[in-house]
């Protein structure tokens, strides 16, 4: 399990940098843009378009290594005040809810995927087909559920929370710089 986990880990890290990747596009493009719209009045056509399509991409891509990572916010006042063992059993149930509902979300969006191929929907300006951003979206989608499947087996198997959500931001610096130091 240990390899497939850091196999995933690694394809995660690379979809995410693709990620980054597309939005530094996204970005040069708007820069162009604005430069081409303030100098000669006339924009890069498809802009809004290219934008739009390219942040769903980019969410989409970087789902899975944001949970890995444990990167999202955790609201855990109300957690906090129960035991270990209560909060982790709280958090593995969250989990298999989450992973459940994830996977009726990616159905439908791959039952999306036909539907939209066969219906020929594209973009106004660009003509982009809108099967291939389904595609990405659920890929994105996929890999997330396959972190949350991670992150539950690794707090049922080590009986233990993978991040330490109670350290500050301070104390998790901290920890860094001595761990980085050695």
């Amino acid at each position: 399990m240990k390899k497939f986990i850091s196999s995933f880990s690694s394809i995660a890290s690379v979809l995410s940098k693709i990620a980054g990747t597309i939005l530094i596009l996204l970005a040069f493009v708007v820069f162009v843009h604005v430069i081409l719209r303030s100098v000669f009045n006339s924009g890069v056509p498809g802009v809004y378009e290219m934008v739009q399509y390219g942040m769903l991409v980019v969410v989409s891509l970087t789902l899975a290594e944001n949970e890995l990572t444990g990167g999202s916010i955790v609201v855990s006042f109300i957690i906090d005040k129960f035991k270990p063992r209560v909060t982790n059993i709280f958090s593995i149930a969250a989990y298999c809810l989450t992973i459940c509902g994830m996977s009726v979300v990616l159905y439908y969006q791959i039952r999306m995927i036909f539907q939209k191929y066969r219906q020929g929907a594209h973009s106004p300006v660009l003509y982009i087909p809108h099967w291939i951003l389904v595609i990405f979206i659920c890929i994105g989608l996929l890999f997330f559920v396959i972190a949350f499947f991670i992150r539950a087996y690794n707090m049922i198997a080590g009986h233990k929370d993978i991040v330490n959500v109670k350290l500050t931001l301070e104390e998790k610096a901290a920890a860094t710089q001595v761990t980085s130091e050695f």
